[in-house]
């Protein structure tokens, strides 16, 4: 249903969202007047704790509503169904509101350019690429067809204060290539958005992808999170002075009381004992703080884009010694560069290449 002009106002730009929500989960919905009736499948209506036929109106009037079901149908008193008025702060909003996003949704798109790179490879690769006892060349480049996958990340940072963010990553699906500056420079290309957001790939693939690209957003939150980690480091290392001062004073403070005249050789040891526990007692406030302070993470996949797109399929010839590697490369119309090459044994994305005895690509890690 089309829900753009069904209300107006803002209660009604919120109707129109829980009522795509519900209809993306499995629930039919049918205008009535003022409001809008809806059968809602059994596990969602559990889910939201609300009854399987429910009316949504704008507003903030409780009410109820006559019930279309199967009773209407066979001409028997229709019965009523409640009625949830929907507005900032209103319940049922609030759980669909933290529904909405489960799954993450995914958006397909084709990319399209008024013109792409043709040649000049050989210049491009010398400039992005460093390749260990190795020289090469291009021999040839096609055009084809390729796939990015661009995800959203949604992180949690939560410490004395709590930090939330989004980070973004692109992959390039055939190679699982991470590839930097696409997110950015996708604001400039032309798109053409698919209804249908069927990917073709299969569930081992996405994992693998899932797998490498999770290393990179762990990355990419860290970065994201310095200011937020050293401010936290300062107030943590403020108070933790402040209690050393504490029980450095405290100690110091009994040790003294310990040399007046008259004391009782009882309330000495039991002064002597006071102190020796001290130490414990300051530990267990150190740990207090580290708790306190400490930098709890949790990242969550928001959303997908689908990307797909025309590339340059580049192939390089490298030489090393004796030996020779045809080197399948892709010139991404989206950066205008190349999409940097994956290590064979890590995984993990590469500009710095060396080639090992069997010429498989290794970063500069897994070659030492």
């Amino acid at each position: 249903m089309n829900y753009s002009s069904l209300f107006p106002g803002q209660d009604g730009e919120l109707v129109s969202f829980v009522c795509r929500v519900l209809e993306a989960h499995g629930s039919l919905a049918e205008q009535n007047g003022n409001r809008v009736d809806l059968v809602l499948p059994a596990d969602l209506s559990k889910k939201l704790e609300v009854e399987e036929y429910i009316s949504v109106a704008p507003g903030s009037n409780p009410g109820d509503s006559p019930l279309h079901g199967e009773n209407a149908g066979r001409g028997e008193s229709p019965g009523y169904s409640p009625l949830y008025p929907i507005h900032f702060g209103a319940p049922l909003l609030e759980k669909i509101s933290r529904m909405a996003g489960f799954p993450p949704p995914l958006t397909k798109v084709s990319l399209g350019f008024p013109y792409i790179k043709k040649t000049g490879f050989d210049a491009l690769i010398n400039q992005q690429f460093e390749f260990y006892k190795t020289t090469g060349s291009v021999s040839n480049s096609a055009e084809f067809i390729t796939t990015y996958l661009i995800l959203t990340c949604r992180y949690i940072a939560q410490s004395d204060e709590q930090k939330e963010g989004l980070v973004d990553l692109a992959v390039n699906m055939e190679s699982g290539a991470i590839v930097p500056a696409m997110v950015e420079n996708l604001l400039a290309v032309e798109k053409k958005y698919q209804k249908h957001h069927s990917h073709g790939y299969t569930d081992e693939e996405i994992e693998r992808i899932f797998k490498i690209a999770g290393i990179y957003v762990e990355g990419a939150v860290d970065e994201d999170l310095v200011d937020f980690k050293r401010s936290m480091n300062r107030r943590f290392m403020r108070d933790a002075s402040s209690l050393d001062e504490y029980y450095g004073a405290l100690t110091h403070e009994m040790e003294e009381s310990l040399e007046r005249a008259g004391m009782s050789d009882r309330l000495r040891e039991e002064r002597m004992e006071k102190i020796a526990l001290i130490p414990d007692e300051l530990r267990s406030k150190q740990q207090d703080l580290l708790n306190k302070y400490g930098i709890r993470v949790k990242v969550n996949l928001a959303a997908v884009l689908v990307a797909v797109t025309t590339g340059i399929k580049v192939l390089f010839n490298a030489v090393s010694g004796k030996q020779k590697k045809s080197i399948s490369l892709t010139y991404n119309p989206v950066t205008k560069r190349m999409d940097p090459l994956v290590c064979s044994v890590c995984g993990h994305s590469m500009y710095r290449i060396a080639l090992s005895k069997d010429l498989k690509l290794l970063c500069a890690d897994c070659q030492r």
